[in-house]
């Protein structure tokens, strides 16, 4: 039961930071997302305002509109003078597609994950990250490939773009669901370590 919770997770984290679509859209406005969120017990005091903000919404067209506003404003705008660039490789390098990329991009074929040629986004993209692990939490015998990826390709570089985010967001839409993230992946790797730390005593 748990670990199914963790894989809808980290599918529920990929959903949100990619391109707001029609059906983020329709979760987020019946709330399925947060009483989702809320269940995680995540260590964040900000679920009652988001809850509060989105039903300021009259319709769901109105809400998906917002966002996709917003999600232009911080992570489409043209680089170099991007808001928040949502890839790894500018937090490592300073560039779209750096050595970076490519180590993940190796990591990628080493568990045969495919990133479509239609889509817009680099590799090291967060969204196509969080959907990696998504993809590796559905295979056997990856929880130790999942924590490693997770510590040393996302954590390393994560809380730069929250800072990036709430530096330049206008809605409280992308900080809250950033911090939600970085709690819930720091969590997740210390439940590993403490299951390490006994299984060795």
């Amino acid at each position: 039961m748990q670990e199914n919770i963790r894989n809808i997770s980290f599918k529920t984290f990929a959903k949100l930071c990619y391109y707001p679509d029609q059906e983020l859209a329709d979760l987020l406005f019946d709330d399925v997302i947060t009483r989702f969120l809320s269940a995680l017990e995540i260590e964040n005091s900000n679920i009652n305002q988001l809850t509060s903000w989105l039903k300021t919404f009259k319709s769901k067209e109105e809400l998906l509109e917002t966002l996709q506003v917003e999600y232009t404003h911080l992570f489409i705008t043209s680089f170099p003078s991007l808001h928040a660039p949502m890839f790894k490789s500018f937090y490592y390098e300073n560039e779209i597609l750096g050595m970076s990329t490519e180590k993940v991009m190796d990591i990628y074929d080493k568990f045969n994950f495919h990133v479509s040629d239609d889509m817009a986004e680099p590799p090291d993209n967060l969204a196509i990250m969080l959907e990696f692990v998504y993809r590796l939490s559905e295979l056997e015998n990856t929880y130790e490939d999942q924590i490693s990826f997770v510590k040393n390709e996302i954590l390393s570089w994560i809380e730069q773009l929250e800072e990036k985010i709430n530096e330049a967001a206008e809605i409280p839409f992308y900080p809250f669901i950033i911090n939600t993230i970085i709690h819930y992946l720091k969590n997740d790797v210390t439940q590993y370590e403490i299951k390490l730390a006994g299984a060795k005593l």
